[in-house]
């Protein structure tokens, strides 16, 4: 069947998998050498918890204990990575799925708290968010058959929630909360200007 099965292809940071499902078998420390896009190259010495697939890259989340936190950091911009000598011990209280469970995408922000969201979905938008919802906390609220759907979420509002609304482009307009309407009209007109 190849050639007639395709996945989305991951250019880079699979030849770190191995490593960090080892280190996660073995409860051990990886050392990382890390280049974000915007900053300088870093050194990290992370405890690998979990690892996440989003938008054709690979992440592992884990504490970073030069930053004192619960972090992830993007495969593909490792440089260099290699299994530690030292053990850590998995927080029982950690899980993965809740940790992303209020999120879009792999940004989590621990102080941020769930919000409501409101949407209005216009056109072929609405049976794509039924059939794909943008979020698991999904509901339909209200909707004028042919015309809108409304869609309410529970959920942090970060930076890649912005990014999916704008990427629906003229097919949904965000109802509630008002800031988030205001930084999407905001960033719409940037966009614009661009343009003129």
């Amino acid at each position: 069947m190849k050639g007639q099965i395709l996945f989305e292809e991951i250019p880079c940071g699979t030849e770190y998998l191995q490593t960090i499902i080892e280190a996660m078998q073995k409860s051990k420390e990886l050392q990382v050498n890390y280049q974000p896009f915007y900053g300088h190259r870093e050194t990290y010495n992370i405890q690998p918890y979990a690892m996440k697939v989003y938008h054709q890259r690979w992440y592992v989340v884990g504490y970073i204990k030069e930053l004192g936190s619960i972090r992830n950091i993007a495969l593909d911009r490792t440089l260099e990575m290699n299994l530690s000598a030292t053990s850590f011990i998995l927080p029982k209280d950690f899980d993965a799925e809740k940790y992303y469970a209020n999120t879009i995408g792999i940004f989590v922000n621990e102080e941020l708290k769930p919000t409501k969201v409101k949407i209005r979905a216009y056109g072929r938008q609405i049976e794509y968010l039924r059939s794909l919802p943008l979020h698991r906390s999904q509901k339909e609220r209200a909707s004028k058959y042919g015309e809108f759907c409304d869609f309410e979420y529970k959920l942090c509002q970060t930076p890649e929630l912005s990014t999916h609304i704008l990427a629906m482009g003229e097919n949904v307009e965000v109802l509630e909360p008002i800031e988030l309407r205001e930084e999407i009209k905001r960033k719409l007109t940037e966009c614009l200007t661009k343009y003129i």
